[in-house]
């Protein structure tokens, strides 16, 4: 078939140039919806009066069987095809021959390639927030398992407060619920169909746009053909939301490679969900959770990338523009492998709660004593300048707080009586009652059951 543009061209195209120039190594993906957007087309071609009946007929059935084709892998990519589209449009001739040539009437590749690109980022995103939902599902179910566990609560890694273990591990799940909407959300402010706006100033026959975009599942025709055919703002709206992701999925996965290491312990990995070293016979690595925190650079990169790329174009389209498949595909692709490792390793994963319990430094027992001293009437601060004699007075003698003895107490502030003792030694616990949102138990409880009842309405959509 050769180039369609080759005619206006003295000779060939110089070979260097040719490899350069070609992307169907990356955008054949985008091929069964070429062939869906193509049959679309040719109906709309027929309805504007350009093919005959019996032309459309030919149309969609050569293309339901080039689309078989790309499905099944028996599609043979040829050395003169540049892109997917032109690969179509060549398998498409050589099965019905002369009316494949009708078909490109009044297109471009430029409103083709943007409608078959927005057609994959709405598949594939809703396939990656399918697995993302399975995910917080796992989260959700070990938050329940673990919502009466104490856990040292971290600030600047260092231990802050008693927490809930359950309501640490909801914390992260919310996050991935944002991002599980923001991923939605990109895909929906996106919703309008770049077809027929030709290269640039329009489609050169009297299409139906609406009646395309409503073929096409989207709100209605792009209002401006040049914006169009040259904007990837919903590229790299996609390409933050997997970005932003990413970086809640590292965050998670930090938690869990410091848990379970030995200076913590707070976690086991189960043999299913750990790697071994070449040298080291007794290394267990938590290797799918360093792959996650590791891969939100390559994701982050994808971003950046296309967005320094975008940043210095003039108007109208741009060659460039075919950079922004790669990073696309690239960051989609590395979510869809990271969320089920992810899912099967918070299945492969279970806490030492004893180990946790042992863990708890007993400075964290200051929370008690400020809200002892403020129960007895102190005001607030100087309850916590008391409290913050007690604990330099527990650092400096070696002794925990709850060795000092009422003595002591009694000589930081009169407040104190006998009951100070019992309290201290009371086992660590989480709160039955408090604040919505807090770390008690009844407010975790109703964090488990808004996620389970979310989580079964996206499952339906």
């Amino acid at each position: 078939m050769g180039k369609v543009w080759q005619q206006r061209f003295a000779g060939p195209l110089d070979e260097r140039i040719h490899e350069l120039n070609r992307s169907i190594g990356f955008d054949y993906r985008l091929g069964p919806d070429d062939v869906r957007v193509s049959q679309v087309w040719a109906r709309a071609l027929e309805r504007c009066g350009v093919l005959s009946s019996d032309e459309l007929t030919a149309l969609v059935a050569g293309l339901e069987s080039v689309g078989t084709e790309l499905t099944e892998g028996s599609f043979q990519v040829q050395p003169d095809d540049e892109d997917i589209h032109m690969a179509v449009e060549r398998r498409l001739t050589e099965l019905i021959g002369d009316p494949a040539r009708k078909l490109h009437h009044g297109r471009s590749r430029n409103d083709l390639v943007a409608t078959d690109l927005k057609l994959y980022v709405r598949e594939n995103t809703a396939a990656v927030n399918g697995q993302l939902s399975q995910v917080i599902q796992s989260l959700v179910t070990l938050a329940e398992q673990h919502q009466d566990t104490p856990f040292p609560g971290h600030t600047h890694l260092q231990q802050a407060q008693v927490i809930s273990l359950g309501h640490l591990l909801l914390a992260r799940a919310w996050s991935l619920r944002g991002d599980y909407l923001h991923l939605r959300e990109a895909v929906g402010r996106h919703n309008s169909c770049p077809l027929g706006s030709g290269a640039l100033g329009g489609a050169t026959v009297p299409v139906d746009r609406a009646w395309l975009a409503k073929q096409l599942g989207f709100a209605g025709p792009a209002p401006n053909s040049v914006e169009a055919v040259t904007s990837r703002d919903f590229v790299l709206d996609i390409l933050y939301a997997l970005t932003r992701l990413g970086a809640h999925l590292s965050q998670l996965a930090e938690d869990f490679i410091l848990w379970s290491s030995q200076e913590f312990g707070f976690v086991t990995l189960d043999d299913t969900i750990a790697t071994g070293s070449s040298l080291l016979a007794h290394k267990k690595n938590p290797d799918v959770f360093e792959l996650l925190r590791g891969k939100c650079g390559r994701l982050a990169g994808n971003l950046t990338g296309l967005l320094v790329t975008l940043k210095g174009l003039p108007g109208g389209y741009n060659k460039d523009l075919q950079e922004d498949k790669e990073p696309l595909f690239d960051s989609i692709e590395t979510m869809t492998s990271l969320l089920p490792g992810l899912q099967a390793a918070l299945e492969g994963v279970s806490f030492n709660t004893g180990v946790i319990a042992e863990k708890l430094h007993p400075a964290l027992l200051s929370e008690r004593i400020v809200a002892y001293l403020t129960d007895k009437g102190l005001p607030f601060r100087e309850a916590y300048g008391i409290c913050g004699q007690a604990v330099k007075l527990a650092e400096d003698t070696g002794l925990p707080l709850t060795n000092l003895s009422l003595t002591r107490w009694q000589e930081l502030s009169s407040a104190f009586e006998e009951d100070v003792i019992d309290l201290l030694a009371q086992p660590w616990s989480v709160p039955a009652s408090g604040v919505a949102g807090g770390s008690n138990r009844a407010a975790v409880k109703a964090q488990v059951k808004e996620l389970s009842e979310w989580l079964e309405s996206v499952a339906t959509v």
